[in-house]
């Protein structure tokens, strides 16, 4: 039999059957498959590739860490928290939750994992798969428990704003493949994991993950297909006719200002713009909020609210001018991540064209959401989102466009 050759990946070569190799691919795709499931599994299997790429790193032979843009969001991101906490009301809770400060990095662990083509289409299948089962868990339990507005689908993480917002990520993902990609076995896998997000995530009546969803799809089809933006125009406006029941109230809700749950939020986004007043520079802290919002609240606010449902007004309110700049600095890097050589990936098409389309459109449907809820705070959301912007960084160097188009374990 004949030995199989090392795979190069720039100045560094792996060899299939190398041990370390073996254990940092498999770290890898147990993140990915962890990636649309709950804080436990997903916090571990990413501090397992983490580890497996330390190991790797420390021989002489290693690859380096795959540099991108999103780098440079991270470290102002990073620096920007450590401001807010060093300067915030309550400094010793700010200074507990600094553990975050290093999510944004997860890009450049994903990416420098997928830097080997074979083991980066593996990852994306398994994120198909992982959303797709997701999405029927999360299905199952919401019909059994009665199918309405009050037995909203809540999945594996058990809240349905979080839920949605995985969601949000694994559909966008598989409408990008279903777009671009040729290769009937990828298309399958994609329309099985975009009929059962979607279905969830209507399933969730989550409106902020329905409008992100929808500006994110709308990037994609004004990318591919703009002629399709119109008949999705027409689909959405018979939605907002026809559908029954609580999904057109939730639809139509999205307009009415006086509805209690658009009332409680704007609440809430005076009482943010009220501590961005009285601190305008680093913000209150990173600590968490209830006691802070019932000195700053409105008096007819009723609800309770640890955060203030909306990422640039939280931003603002815990981390002041120097977290705005922060925050845009981020979200630019990872669009520049995602949308690394995008015309020429989708003059190719296959796989990395529909990663950087994916990744793209996700952080669209992602910024979109957050204006409306504070997902930025949300990890089961994060580890998803980050996975699929590295997944698209490191695609753009992925050559075997052919291979690309297949799914793993595929005839050549």
């Amino acid at each position: 039999m004949q030995a199989r050759s090392p795979v190069r990946s720039g100045s560094f070569e792996t060899s299939p059957r190398d041990p370390a190799s073996v254990a940092a691919s498999i770290a890898f795709l147990l993140w990915a498959a962890a990636a649309f499931w709950t804080v436990a599994p997903m916090s571990i299997t990413a501090a397992m590739a983490a580890l497996a790429f330390a190991s790797i790193r420390l021989r002489r032979d290693s690859a380096p860490w795959d540099r991108g843009p999103a780098d440079l969001g991270g470290i102002v991101w990073a620096l920007a928290l450590l401001l807010s906490a060093a300067f915030a009301l309550d400094r010793s809770a700010s200074f507990g939750r600094l553990g975050k400060l290093v999510f944004p990095f997860l890009v450049g662990l994903a990416a420098w994992h997928a830097r080997n083509p074979a083991v980066g289409r593996r990852a994306v299948a398994v994120l198909l798969a992982s959303c797709s089962l997701s999405a029927a868990f999360g299905l199952a339990v919401w019909i059994a428990r009665g199918a309405s507005f009050a037995s909203r689908a809540r999945g594996p993480v058990g809240h349905y704003l979080t839920f949605a917002g995985q969601l949000a990520i694994g559909a966008v993902l598989a409408l990008a493949i279903l777009l671009v990609v040729r290769d009937r076995r990828w298309r399958l896998a994609a329309g099985a994991c975009a009929a059962l997000s979607l279905a969830a995530l209507a399933a969730t009546y989550t409106r902020s993950s329905w409008l992100g969803v929808l500006a994110g799809g709308g990037l994609l089809l004004a990318l591919t297909r703009p002629i399709a933006l119109l008949p999705l125009g027409l689909g959405v406006a018979a939605l907002a006719v026809f559908a029954p029941g609580d999904f057109r109230e939730r639809l139509w809700s999205v307009f009415d200002l006086t509805s209690r749950w658009n009332e409680q939020r704007q609440y809430m986004w005076q009482a943010g713009l009220r501590m961005f007043r009285d601190h305008p520079l680093t913000g209150v802290g990173l600590q968490d909020l209830r006691s802070l919002y019932e000195q700053y609240r409105p008096p007819a606010a009723t609800e309770a609210a640890g955060h203030l449902h909306s990422v640039p007004v939280h931003v603002a309110a815990t981390m002041g001018i120097a977290g705005l700049a922060a925050l845009v600095t981020l979200f630019v890097s990872l669009a520049r991540a995602a949308a690394a050589d995008l015309r020429a990936r989708l003059r190719r098409g296959g796989l990395p064209a529909a990663l950087a389309l994916g990744g793209l459109g996700a952080l669209l449907a992602f910024a979109v959401a957050g204006l409306f809820e504070w997902n930025l705070g949300d990890e089961e959301i994060l580890h998803p989102f980050y996975l699929l912007i590295g997944l698209a960084w490191a695609s753009r160097r992925w050559r075997d466009e052919g291979a690309a188009q297949a799914p793993p374990g595929s005839a050549a």
